[in-house]
């Protein structure tokens, strides 16, 4: 503190001129098996596009694909997206099953398989493996005198060619050399496999089946592995060639997917010294594959891969033995669900399909502790109206416990589209959807209004639904918590009910009251930072009274709420409660509710009867 030593005013300033932050209300998050992309690492995607890019198209083994196109079609527009595949340990992440597919390239010292046939000064000639290395030990060579009045001839079967000599009448051999080897170039098998070349140009003489041998690989040099794990990895294939302004130091790679071209890198070298070496020019550049320099030399350009073409293989997806927990995850590991623990701004999850009772049971109770998501469940499949009921309350052919929060919503039933994949219909699940008319909802109008009925809870895309129900059915369902998706012939698909799993009848067992708290909350949590660390008085508390009321009065005013009151004085902070170093702000509010049951009263009287009689107000 300044002290003054002259009489005078000092002047100091407090800011509290602090505004309730902005937040998002429809960012969705969703869990699942892809084709690609990372694994146990929450990815933001912002459109169907970029989902693809990233996480590859449909697959016939999961839901996620399907339930991210649906989120997008109908208004979403910012989804995390956590892919998951099975851990023999949940709690290591060291254990994960699933396989990057790999190639490994050798460098260019690879030794030629050789063979001499013929005898010297005779018919000696030299063939040559096309292709350095182990493979060029396989290749046999054999020439036959067979018949009389044969022409030559060269068959290739695999890699045993065999030289069918010219004949004179009688059956001797008339075949030069320098004819062998001018057939053998000929034959476009033959000469992919071989180079020929004469030593003496004598007529050739039929030489018994021999094979090639002295091939030798060199070590491999560069591996070049997918991005990310899955058998989609073993669909890349990469091709190496000798850059066209400097053949002798560098070289070209080419990356393909599914035989077309989708990256090139040039320039590449193997020189840790250059700007260009191989690993910095591409990884985290591609999007498609890592490398490794694998030489032991600094630099050389032996170490270059050899020129050709290889196919990745290895990959894996590690669905094998994919259970619920590894769509749950581990808390200390942040896999599955738990992935979304350092993704603050999300306000909607899902896993799109899985229906078991421990996976939804524990997304319950990861956005009940969170309290800042709302999730959205899927029922079973092919479940009749009854058979819902049942499953939301754990009765019949269901011995679960009863799903019992305001934190989740469940629907019902599935959606009938016409599979990308194979032209044929296919049902998938609603969360996506249902996540995207959230989305739209909130666009069109606020979180508090209630995402169904016929404009905002109108389903996009859709062909139809796996079970139509009636209005009697769904007298059933709505009541037990079943969210229902109806077909009406003038409205098409739409949501038809917003209640959460909320078991106790309260505000907050609706959609559209539990969004509103979230939203309330953590606005003005966010906002309320500026508190912390301030003096426990009056002046901090008018100015959070300043920051909330303005606040909630644009709510009220825009139908969020019938009407609010904030206390934070000495009521609530009495001595006790500053000396413990708290500040307590108490808010009160009524939220908006929605009118889902309609009653219409016909009353007709006499002609000669006024209204005022009938209405009692004479």
């Amino acid at each position: 503190m300044t002290t003054q030593l002259s009489p005078g005013v000092m002047v100091r300033e407090t800011d509290f001129s602090f505004y309730v932050k902005q937040i998002s209300t429809s960012s969705a998050a969703m869990v699942g098996i892809a084709e690609r992309g990372p694994i146990n690492k929450p990815t933001l995607v912002t459109s169907w596009e970029q989902f693809i890019n990233t996480f590859g198209g449909y697959i016939a083994a999961g839901y996620l694909a399907y339930a991210a196109r649906a989120f997008f079609d109908n208004g979403g527009a910012v989804l995390w997206v956590n892919r998951v595949a099975h851990l023999t340990d949940p709690t290591d992440r060291s254990t994960l099953t699933a396989e990057k597919a790999t190639a490994t390239l050798t460098g260019r010292n690879a030794v030629a398989a050789v063979l001499r046939s013929g005898t010297p000064g005779t018919d000696r000639i030299t063939w040559t493996a096309r292709n350095p290395g182990v493979a060029g030990n396989a290749i046999s060579i054999a020439l036959i005198a067979a018949g009389s009045d044969t022409p030559l001839s060269v068959e290739v079967t695999g890699t045993a060619i065999t030289v069918h000599l010219a004949t004179d009448d009688t059956g001797e051999a008339i075949t030069t050399a320098d004819e062998v080897v001018t057939g053998v170039t000929a034959n476009l098998a033959a000469s992919a496999l071989v180079s020929a070349a004469t030593v003496d140009s004598g007529v050739a003489a039929a030489a018994a089946q021999a094979t090639l041998a002295g091939g030798a690989n060199s070590a491999g040099t560069l591996e070049i592995s997918a991005i990310n794990e899955g058998a989609w990895g073993d669909r890349l294939s990469v091709e190496i060639a000798d850059n066209n302004l400097d053949p002798a130091n560098v070289f070209d790679l080419t990356v393909r997917y599914k035989g077309n071209v989708v990256e090139v890198f040039k320039g590449l070298s193997m020189d840790e010294s250059s700007a260009n070496h191989v690993e910095l020019a591409v990884n985290g550049k591609s999007n498609w594959i890592t490398t490794r320099d694998l030489s032991v030399t600094t630099g050389l350009a032996t170490d270059r891969p050899a020129v050709g073409n290889q196919t990745l293989s290895g990959g894996e997806d590690g669905l094998a033995d994919l259970s619920d927990i590894d769509y749950l995850g581990d808390p200390s590991q942040h896999t599955g669900v738990y992935a979304f623990d350092e993704v603050d701004a999300l306000n909607i999850l899902s896993v799109p399909g899985v229906t078991t009772a421990p996976v939804i049971s524990g997304a319950v109770a990861y956005v009940e502790g969170r309290q800042d998501l709302i999730f959205l469940a899927d029922t079973p499949i092919h479940l009749e109206p009854q058979e819902a009921v049942d499953f939301r309350k754990g009765q019949g052919l269901y011995s679960h416990a009863a799903f019992n929060s305001s934190y989740a919503a469940l629907y019902y039933p599935w959606l009938e589209i016409t599979d990308p994949m194979t032209g044929k219909s296919k049902l998938i699940p609603p969360s996506g959807a249902v996540a995207g008319c959230y989305a739209r909802s909130d666009q069109k109008t606020e979180v508090w209004y209630a995402p169904a009925g016929i404009d905002r809870g109108r389903v996009l895309n859709a062909l139809s639904v796996a079970y139509k129900t009636s209005r009697g059915e769904r007298d059933v369902l709505y009541p037990e918590g079943v969210n229902v998706i109806a077909v009406f012939p003038d409205t098409g698909i739409n949501i038809w009910g917003q209640r959460t799993l909320q078991s106790q009848p309260s505000a907050v067992d609706r959609v559209n009251v539990r969004r509103l708290m979230m939203f309330m909350e953590e606005a003005i949590a966010e906002s309320s930072r500026f508190v912390v660390f301030q003096p426990n008085n009056p002046q901090t508390w008018r100015a959070l009274l300043r920051l909330i009321k303005p606040f909630l009065q644009d709510i009220k005013d825009k139908g969020g709420l019938y009407d609010f009151a904030v206390q934070c004085d000495e009521e609530t902070n009495t001595p006790a409660v500053i000396d413990r170093y708290e500040l307590i702000c108490r808010v009160f509010v009524k939220p908006t509710k929605t009118a889902e049951f309609i009653e219409l009263n016909f009353i007709m009287t006499d002609t000669g009867a006024t209204f005022s009689e009938v209405l009692g107000n004479a």
